[in-house]
């Protein structure tokens, strides 16, 4: 977990301070003193999000210091903190000096090795004030917009989330194809426990030919799994295995002799999650983590930690009704006698919510299990394809970066193929991000007589410069004449629809490329899979400036409806789709507040996906212009950049 200080309250200095400890940013006194020094203050108690946002910061200017505990430093300084160039001093708060001092010896960035947190933090001040009279601030900082002055910060994953959860079941599915035999993670596992378990001994708590009763304890950290996290399920994957075969068992056997019992779940939420609540019987709800109830609904309000704060206000209690003849539901056992543990990424419908008022008053939320995935035909469709295509790879490892791609998670996916030779994906990634000569870079190393390499090169040239269209569309056309393959030649039509819209302004042209696109891939693909979605995007914007507003309208919500049935709300694609609805709305003053209500949401949605450059990205630039213009009351064109279309 991590926590961050407001920026605005702090110099601006450009530099960071990340201060991972088990018990970090506890003092708000100390707080304060770190917010006189720092532009930002990032407290973590978990690693792994820790080393997230410290790996994903830019490498020049170093401007990053980290305060870290011994048993953090040990694990981490060495090998991960030490030898990255945005890291630029290091201070190690521990009790045994003397221990820690031996390997931080060795790692020349670390400043300081105390138990005296008041000397420690002597030491961090003198070297900021060094740094700020080798580099003296401007007498005045330009104020940037508001948005602008957001920073990603790692925000705790969500436990709840709605009925899209194909991409979190295309990957367990993947990982638990291997068998448990498959020794394949392991050393993942145990890396993985060293660093999260302060006692290593709980590393001989599991063992996978014991049964769950006998190794499950509540705070062994491989059970706080979380469905939509798709790098720690690849982290755990030996353990995932292992423990899904037990769990499978074990249910099966409970299932015999209860098949129809009620559980009850405690927990608090916080006034949005109970709110989405309300606003949702009859509704399916995900739980991404682990569930453990009770047989007994006091059992489960005496489990609820006392932890009520301005957040999380409301003690609930999920009483959820279990049906064994509902096929393909999550496994689940029984731990202790009357608990029962539900495996991660169960789904459910909400039935009813009620207020029972007593003397410790709750929230009781009536639940029936569900299928863990969406039994809608369409759903089904598309789970297979994208099984399909993934399984052609015959790498688990090249899977899951794909995952991450259609999940719209970027960053993370590009770190996740670095150091492989998947340039097609690599090409795909740094065109997203608009860095094309990275691009071109990955493209080189692929054939010259690939169609999918070739569509790449077409969209780098038709991003870098207009003298380059030209060589885009050759490109393009080519495709078209040579290629068998009907995907590829589709998406080659929607990029010719592209340059006739906006480059040659040929409208009726534009709109025969679009549709013969759009027409392809409903032919060939799931009807409700994201390109479909994405191909009615150019005909929304053909017929907006044909000034035909009602059917521009009508394929931005065609494209819309596809991607709530399939794609996270957060996801990508719907900042496209939420722009081009803007569009139409912007033209009648009655709904111009709604256009820039969709336009908001559409700049969040880049800005979260393109954490790193969304102040040059033309996605987000192009999003600020239109806003900019609606305000002022001038009219707006069709999107001009490629990105908005493929």
């Amino acid at each position: 977990m991590a926590t961050s200080t407001e920026k605005k309250q702090s110099p601006k200095n450009g530099l960071a301070l990340v201060w991972l400890d088990d018990n970090s940013g506890q003092d708000p006194e100390i707080k304060t003193i770190f917010l006189s020094l720092f532009e930002q203050v990032f407290f973590f108690t978990d690693p792994t999000a820790c080393l997230e946002l410290i790996e994903s910061a830019e490498p020049e200017p170093p401007c990053i210091s980290i305060l870290i505990s011994g048993k953090y430093g040990h694990m981490l300084v060495p090998t991960r903190l030490q030898p990255l160039n945005q890291v630029k001093d290091i201070y190690v708060y521990c009790m045994d000096i003397v221990r820690h001092n031996q390997w931080a010896q060795q790692c020349d960035k670390v400043q300081c090795v105390d138990s005296d947190f008041p000397k420690i933090l002597k030491h961090i001040q003198n070297d900021i004030l060094k740094l700020t009279k080798q580099n003296p601030q401007p007498m005045e900082v330009q104020n940037e917009q508001e948005q602008e002055q957001q920073e990603y910060i790692p925000k705790p994953l969500e436990r709840f989330k709605d009925d899209n959860n194909i991409y979190d079941q295309l990957a367990l599915n993947l990982l638990l194809q291997n068998s448990d035999d498959n020794n394949d993670g392991v050393e993942d596992f145990e890396n993985y426990c060293l660093i999260h378990e302060e006692e290593n001994d709980k590393l001989k708590n599991f063992k996978p030919d014991l049964s769950i009763k006998e190794w499950y304890k509540r705070d062994l950290s491989t059970i706080h799994l979380n469905s939509t996290d798709i790098i720690q399920l690849w982290t755990l994957r030996w353990f995932i295995r292992s423990f899904y075969r037990q769990i499978t068992d074990e249910c099966n056997r409970f299932i015999k002799d209860t098949p129809k019992f009620t559980a009850n779940y405690g927990t608090w939420l916080t006034t949005d999650e109970l709110d989405g609540m309300k606003h949702r019987i009859g509704d399916i709800i995900i739980f991404t983590e682990f569930l453990i109830t009770h047989a007994h609904r006091d059992a489960a309000l005496n489990s609820i930690v006392d932890k009520k704060d301005e957040k999380t206000k409301y003690k609930v209690i999920f009483e959820i009704n279990v049906d064994a003849e509902t096929s393909h539901i999550v496994p689940y056992c029984e731990i202790e006698t009357d608990q029962v543990l539900f495996w991660f990424g169960s789904r459910y419908r909400i039935m009813k919510i009620e207020f029972i008022e007593q003397e410790d008053p709750y929230w009781l939320i009536g639940m029936n299990i569900c299928s863990t995935l969406n039994k809608n035909q369409s759903i089904q469709n598309l789970y297979e394809y994208y099984l399909n295509d993934l399984n052609k790879l015959n790498s688990i490892h090249h899977g899951f970066g794909r995952i991450l791609m259609y999940k719209s998670l970027y960053y993370q996916a590009e770190k996740w193929f670095e150091n492989t030779n998947h340039y097609e994906e690599l090409a795909e990634l740094a065109i997203r991000q608009n860095h094309c000569e990275q691009a071109n870079q990955y493209l080189e190393k692929l054939p010259e007589d690939s169609h999918d390499a070739n569509l790449l090169r077409a969209y780098v040239n038709i991003l870098t410069s207009n003298d380059n269209i030209t060589k885009g569309r050759t490109i393009l056309m080519k495709i078209i004449s040579d290629a068998t393959d009907k995907i590829v030649r589709a998406r080659a039509n929607i990029a010719l629809g592209f340059i006739s819209l906006t480059v040659t302004q040929q409208i009726d042209q534009a709109l025969e490329h679009f549709t013969l696109g759009n027409d392809t891939l409903c032919k060939n693909l799931p009807d409700i899979h994201p390109d479909i979605a994405k191909s009615f995007i150019g005909i929304g914007y053909t017929y907006f400036v044909k000034h035909d507003i009602n059917q521009a309208e009508k394929s931005f919500q065609t494209a819309f409806d596809i991607q709530k049935q399939c794609l996270p709300y957060k996801h990508y694609d719907f900042a496209r789709t939420r722009n081009g609805l803007g569009h139409c709305l912007a033209i009648q003053k009655q709904t111009m507040k709604q256009a820039l209500l969709e336009f908001g949401h559409a700049v969040n949605i880049l800005i979260r996906t393109f954490r790193k450059e969304y102040k040059k990205h033309p996605e987000v630039l192009l999003t600020r212009i239109d806003i900019e213009r609606v305000q002022k009351g001038k009219e707006l064109g069709a999107r001009n950049t490629i990105l908005d279309y493929i």
